[in-house]
């Protein structure tokens, strides 16, 4: 058993150990607070299953236990949950812990599992208590198979075993919820200014229209790859500038419309199917990518060196908070992926403190942590990211940092 270490600051997250289902891990100084075991003898024990049951709920204790430690646990953390469709790691992680947390290093402990990062709706997570110490033990229920004695129990009950069960991945509840991140995965909405300068653009209609809308045929200049049929129409917003160097990041885009493609030429022709907002000339035309769009993503401690800083803020003025999407002023430049695990960071203030030098010397206040993100999108020098959790409201020009 090896005790599992971390720095005073750090919170541990079951979205990880989950995500991973039932990982090892380990890291720097600090009491143990949570232990992976290697699989201990089978319980024996039976499933119940549609209609048929047994006297007392089931699991098998045939794969790693992880031990929590029982101050991390919440009061009211129940004793089995059964996962659901709709649920993300990340609210599972609440009922258990009072601090969800990325652990510091994951790595799959199960091989028998295939895809073990992955939970699926119908799995049980159940807390027990081995010799006092309360720990979670995962069970993935599969389709029962009958005992050889005659298919019945000598109770006169059919008799269930779990099995591990094969599932489609597209079947996987998502780290973190679809509907605050969708958009940004199938339109893209901060790009170069190269590619601003030179995606195709619209440039009329047939009746002179100033504006088209859904079922309006509008013609474009520019480079169309006819194999590509599927088009975001989108419409230049501002510039995103690093805060600290002031440098070009990229340009933030709306999406105005979806198009497809009719034909290709000069000038080409588009069919508008859907709109936000009418279409205007000067719309700039850029691939959708539908079919590549996930919302599984596995949590992880990021290479980041130094600090970044948020540079924007999607769908708000001056501030936002948990389950909104942020813009950051790093990307795959700075070695930031998709999954990275960030904190978020309130630059202390300078205050004056009367009883110093000459009673009025100033004093920096330190940063206080006021939340944590995960990216879902990077781009070369700018990265979307989800607030996971936030304890004051998050705004632009807050520090981000490694946890």
């Amino acid at each position: 058993m090896a005790p599992i270490m971390t720095a005073p600051t750090a919170r541990l997250s079951l979205a990880v150990c989950l995500s991973a289902l039932l990982t090892a891990c380990a890291s720097i100084d600090a009491p143990s607070a949570f232990v992976v075991e290697p699989p201990a003898a089978q319980i024996n024990d039976r499933f119940s299953e549609d209609g048929l049951t047994s006297p007392t709920p089931q699991y098998t204790s045939s794969e790693p236990r992880i031990y929590i430690d029982e101050g991390q646990l919440e009061a009211d953390a129940p004793d089995t949950y059964t996962v659901v469709r709709g649920d993300t790691l990340w609210d599972i992680s609440d009922r258990f812990l009072k601090e969800p947390w990325l652990w510091p290093e994951i790595w799959s402990y199960n091989p028998q599992i295939e895809n073990p990062h992955l939970i699926y709706p119908g799995d049980v997570l159940a807390l027990e208590y081995v010799n006092g110490r309360p720990s979670l033990v995962l069970t993935r229920k599969g389709q029962g198979r009958v005992d050889t004695d005659g298919n019945r129990a000598s109770d006169g009950r059919v008799r269930l075993y779990p099995k591990i069960r094969s599932e489609s991945l597209d079947n996987a509840i998502p780290t973190i919820s679809g509907d605050s991140i969708q958009q940004f995965l199938v339109h893209p909405r901060v790009v170069t200014a190269d590619v601003i300068n030179n995606a195709p653009y619209v440039v009329g209609n047939y009746d002179s229209r100033l504006i088209s809308a859904v079922g309006h045929k509008v013609f474009v200049r520019g480079k169309l790859n006819r194999d590509q049929t599927s088009y975001g129409v989108f419409r230049r917003n501002k510039e995103l500038r690093d805060p600290i160097s002031d440098a070009l990041l990229g340009y933030e885009v709306s999406h105005v419309a979806d198009a497809r493609l009719l034909s290709t030429g000069d000038p080409s022709a588009i069919a508008i199917t859907r709109n936000k907002m009418e279409t205007m000339n000067g719309d700039i035309l850029l691939p959708t990518h539908e079919g590549s769009v996930t919302h599984t993503y596995i949590p992880r401690l990021p290479s980041l060196q130094g600090e970044g800083r948020i540079v924007s803020l999607v769908n708000a003025i001056a501030q936002t908070g948990r389950d909104q999407v942020i813009v950051l002023n790093i990307g795959s430049e700075s070695s930031i992926q998709e999954g990275d695990v960030l904190a978020i960071e309130t630059r202390g203030k300078t205050i004056v403190d009367e009883r110093g030098i000459g009673g009025h010397e100033k004093v920096t206040l330190p940063n206080q942590r006021t939340g944590v993100a995960m990216v879902f999108k990077t781009f070369d020098k700018v990265s979307y990211a989800l607030v996971m959790e936030s304890t004051r409201p998050v705004m632009v020009n807050d520090i981000i940092t490694g946890i």
